[in-house]
């Protein structure tokens, strides 16, 4: 697991918001493709921050007192909503601005961080709230987890459309949310060009292989409490999908070697894509859709 950084030093409560943000996501493994920031309607100008907050990022969608059909038309499986409230309580050192509970799908903000009792509005506070509302977004969408959960959802559609990753870098390069053991981050490319070129690494045949008897492929696996594994397969011939408990699963430093080198004869600078796994599975299917 990629492990964070974190010196002692004195922060504000933007920055200590943000660093229980990121750690709260690191093992976070439900799917979730697109926020409904659900604003209940206090004053007009944490209104107008709230729905800013969704100005950098299309995933994430601000509603203002939306109906309850207004919100199930909206929404889908994949879809997070969020309550955004507000609270007026004296602000000290130690308490946040603004507090999400992702358990109970909510973001609440204290709106006399920025604005006094008057409605006068400092800037630079109101400004620092509104990318504190994105951050809750964003690191919902963009945890380590989330990513992972999207690669192994989208595999199969990924694995068909590998020629077209492995010709552009910026695809090439999309993180998938895994990590080795030495904490480098494994693109999406780089899996599958292991795969491609490596393939008797890649084929397993645990807990019976699938349902047409062929060995199916390797597609990720996750030691549990530095017990067993869980190993995650997929057979490009039955096209089935297996999650397996095992305890004695020896594949794992191969599989990173593999990935590895195939990152390494792709290219030998390490370069970082401007875009995530949602962005790369909307640029194949549009892709796709052009060439039909």
């Amino acid at each position: 697991m990629h492990k964070l950084n974190i010196t002692k030093r004195e922060i504000n409560p933007i920055d200590r918001f943000r660093t229980r943000l990121r750690l709260y996501f690191a093992n976070t493994f439900r799917m979730t493709d697109k926020i409904i920031l659900n604003i209940r309607h206090s004053d007009d100008y944490t209104d107008y921050l709230l729905m800013a907050a969704g100005l950098t990022n299309k995933r994430i969608i601000p509603l203002v007192n939306p109906s309850s059909e207004k919100l199930k038309a909206a929404r889908d499986n994949d879809t997070q909503v969020l309550r955004c409230n507000t609270i007026r309580h004296p602000v000290d050192r130690w308490s946040s601005p603004v507090s999400g509970d992702i358990d109970a799908g909510s973001i609440t903000i204290n709106t006399c961080y920025y604005m006094d009792d008057n409605g006068e509005i400092n800037f630079n506070k109101a400004e620092a709230v509104r990318r504190g509302i994105e951050d809750i977004a964003t690191n919902i969408l963009m945890s380590c987890g989330n990513l992972r959960d999207a690669y192994r959802r989208y595999f199969p559609f990924l694995w068909s459309r590998r020629e077209k990753i492995f010709a552009d870098p910026k695809l090439f390069y999309v993180q998938s949310g895994r990590f080795d053991n030495m904490g480098d981050s494994m693109p999406v490319g780089a899996i599958l060009k292991a795969m491609e070129e490596d393939p008797s690494t890649f084929q397993i045949r645990l807990g019976g292989g699938c349902g047409c008897g062929k060995r199916p492929l390797l597609i990720d696996y996750d030691q549990i409490y530095d017990s067993h594994w869980t190993v995650y397969t997929w057979c490009p011939v039955c096209q089935s999908r297996r999650e397996i408990r095992a305890w004695n699963f020896q594949r794992a430093y191969q599989c990173e070697r593999a990935v590895e080198e195939a990152m390494y004869d792709y290219n030998k600078v390490r370069t970082v894509s401007p875009l995530c796994i949602f962005d790369l599975v909307e640029a194949l299917k549009d892709s796709s859709l052009r060439s039909e």
